[in-house]
């Protein structure tokens, strides 16, 4: 679930994994909880982290310290495990999409320096039509930070072939929808209801960019559609733009 962060995740475990002493415990954990801050975890994650991490050390016992530390190098990787399947990582993707329009805001609205090659009239003139300029422009924004991410990827249902906008991984896809003149919020349900099957990916985040605002109530409409299905994770992010 992790995707991009699982990584760095990983390499911690194998840090705390190979800690022989106190020192180097001491070391892998604080990499251990500057990935999960890095990652967004609040709290509670890190306040787990310290309470299976504490150890009190015997003074007269090197053996004794030495096994106190792999219990709780145990109760570690234990807690790791676990929180690789929770929601964390859905945590980082959704301030990612959510965080969309500053990427368009630096890009559009701010004014290029006097000696740069482009200038601001060159930014005006790009102008956001369909869904196919959001797909573009959403995945140069994410493809940085999920390198392995994929566009447009047909994936075989068993009875027909779908195609997924953006895949962040196997089970982490993006659909990209855009609404238009003459659309109305119905078609727009329709469609989302349609993926929400199709897809055989575990989340699916449909990124909306509601650019002719039929969306009367954002807030209603995503706690209504989030939780549309049991099998899956719905995340609906919705952006009702005021340029472009």
């Amino acid at each position: 679930m992790f995707t991009n962060g699982e990584l760095t995740i990983q390499y911690a475990a194998d840090q705390i994994q190979r800690a022989e002493d106190a020192t180097s415990f001491k070391h892998a954990i604080y990499d251990l909880k500057k990935c999960l801050i890095e990652l967004g975890a609040d709290s509670e994650y890190l306040m787990q982290i310290e309470q299976r991490a504490y150890y009190l050390p015997n003074n007269y016992s090197e053996k004794d310290t030495k096994e106190k530390i792999e219990q709780a190098k145990k109760k570690i990787l234990e807690y790791i495990n676990e929180i690789m399947d929770t929601s964390l990582g859905d945590k980082r993707i959704l301030s990612i999409l959510e965080n969309f329009y500053l990427f368009l805001e630096g890009l559009i609205e701010r004014e290029p320096h006097k000696k740069a090659g482009i200038q601001k009239e060159q930014l005006e003139t790009l102008k956001i039509k369909n869904e196919y300029d959001i797909q573009h422009l959403l995945y140069a924004y994410i493809r940085p930070l999920y390198p392995m991410a994929r566009a447009e990827v047909s994936e075989d249902t068993g009875y027909n072939t779908v195609r997924v906008d953006i895949a962040l991984d196997t089970k982490n896809v993006i659909e990209v929808k855009c609404t238009r003149i003459g659309m109305v919020q119905k078609k727009l349900i329709e469609e989302i209801e349609a993926d929400m099957v199709h897809y055989s990916a575990e989340c699916i985040y449909f990124f909306i960019y509601d650019k002719e605002k039929i969306i009367e109530n954002p807030l209603n409409f995503r706690n209504t559609y989030e939780k549309k299905v049991t099998n899956k994770q719905i995340h609906i992010i919705i952006h009702q733009p005021k340029i472009l």
